[in-house]
């Protein structure tokens, strides 16, 4: 069996998918005190090619991000746009819906990787890409291709 099919064992972001960023992201920001961080609608522009279950997607989500000392806490409210987002919380309701790991140019060959080790491929935009863990981890994979 490969060892670390992931790559690296850091964590840089967890994600809770939330019907309001704005009030998310505010109530939280309340909570830590620290002014809250701007929302904004990712993939307007439709720049980013994203895939859905196999199929094209516009893939728009407001998204709110808080860096924190450790790692980054993502607010995301999906928009009608079929997204694992949209249907996380159309089925599941708010709740944490990913952790990342850093996949350092390789997010797609990692993502075969995972595969087949029996975690399908979500979703994928240029730079990140979901992979289905939830049935053994409770959460679903991110591999998010960025420094």
């Amino acid at each position: 069996m490969e060892r670390n099919i992931l790559g690296t064992t850091l964590v840089c972001q967890v994600a809770i998918v939330v019907a309001d960023a704005e009030r998310a992201a505010r109530r939280f920001a309340e909570l830590i005190g620290v002014e809250p961080p701007r929302v904004f609608v990712a993939n307007e522009d439709g720049s980013d090619t994203v895939t859905y279950r196999g199929e094209p997607s516009r893939g728009r989500v407001k998204l709110a991000f808080f860096k924190m000392e450790n790692l980054d806490l993502e607010f995301i409210e999906p928009t009608d746009d079929p997204t694992t987002w949209k249907e996380f919380l159309d089925t599941k309701g708010q709740g944490v819906h990913h952790i990342a790991f850093k996949a350092r140019n390789r997010m797609l060959d990692t993502a075969a990787k995972l595969e087949r080790f029996g975690y399908p491929l979500i979703q994928h935009g240029d730079r990140y890409a979901y992979v289905e863990s939830e049935g053994d981890l409770g959460v679903i994979l991110e591999l998010l291709d960025i420094d």
